[in-house]
């Protein structure tokens, strides 16, 4: 998965503003750091910056919805940081600080300075990546031994900062069919290798229900869960690249990821409480 997300120094002015991520006093810096002001962004022409981001980051930087504000070099950067996902934007400002340390004439001839704009974007990115709303902490867990599952999880965390929710369907799919055979191997109901994630989950429901760890209040909605999974495996089956699929289109898709995610992160919750021992519980408890 992807790495750990750093908290921003506690000690320094927080950078991220309320309303824009680069609010107009920070947008100096910014600025300062990639030249990007007057519309430039350091070196790059628009067939090289166009390239740099694409062979770089596998990323098109000139999309429209990245053109908030206009459509030039500058404004193209400064609107990707205001939309893209915070995770990614803090990816691709790093890998840009590193082409900029690369080049001549772009750093500060004071290095005081070039200290001072390198702790303000490790900052910045910082900021980024805890203001991230991807749910992958709570939603994907080390469960097993099983020798491929970080790397599963790590190829969905890529695909999801990356914006590719209808690429990240398929091992998704992947990671829930693991995870809900653990969970019911653990309760020594093992399920055929056959068996579909619905039913997989299904299984797993009927557990909790019997078990009497969800309460009456969330049946209903655990319930609903089933569908979930359901429409992922089809999803999966009929348009990912499980198969020679035309992909789900991306705000389908991004919907379906966030209900799953939302749906692995409360499992995860249960799972939790239901391993923690009574002695921890009661010695929570000051009375």
């Amino acid at each position: 998965m992807s790495e750990t997300k750093k908290e921003p120094d506690p000690d320094l002015p927080k950078i991220i503003g309320r309303t824009r991520r680069l609010t107009s006093h920070h947008r100096v810096t910014f600025d300062r750091i990639f030249h990007s002001g007057g519309g430039y962004v350091l070196d790059f022409s628009d067939r090289t910056m166009s390239e740099w981001f694409e062979e770089t980051l596998d990323l098109d930087i000139f999309q429209q919805r990245f053109q908030i504000d206009g459509s030039s070099k500058g404004k193209t950067l400064r609107g990707f940081v205001e939309v893209a996902e915070p995770r990614l934007v803090a990816k691709v400002l790093r890998a840009l600080w590193s082409y900029r340390c690369g080049l001549d004439g772009y750093s500060e001839d004071d290095p005081d300075e070039e200290a001072l704009l390198k702790a303000w974007l490790e900052q910045f990115t910082n900021e980024l990546e805890n203001a991230s709303s991807l749910n992958l902490e709570d939603a994907f867990k080390d469960f097993s031994r099983d020798t491929t599952l970080p790397k599963l999880r790590a190829a969905i965390a890529g695909d999801l900062v990356a914006e590719k929710p209808d690429v990240a369907l398929d091992r998704l799919h992947t990671y829930c069919v693991k995870r809900f055979r653990a969970l019911l191997a653990e309760r020594g109901t093992p399920v055929d290798a056959s068996t579909p994630l619905h039913a997989i989950f299904g299984a797993y429901g009927k557990i909790l229900r019997d078990e009497g760890t969800v309460s009456a209040f969330a049946l209903p909605t655990l319930r609903v869960q089933h569908k979930l999974f359901e429409g992922l495996n089809d999803a999966r089956n009929k348009r990912s690249f499980a198969h020679d699929n035309d992909l789900l289109a991306v705000s389908e898709a991004q919907f379906i990821v966030d209900s799953v995610l939302a749906s692995l992160a409360f499992i995860e919750r249960i799972e939790a409480e239901r391993t923690t021992p009574d002695s921890d519980l009661d010695a929570e408890i000051p009375f």
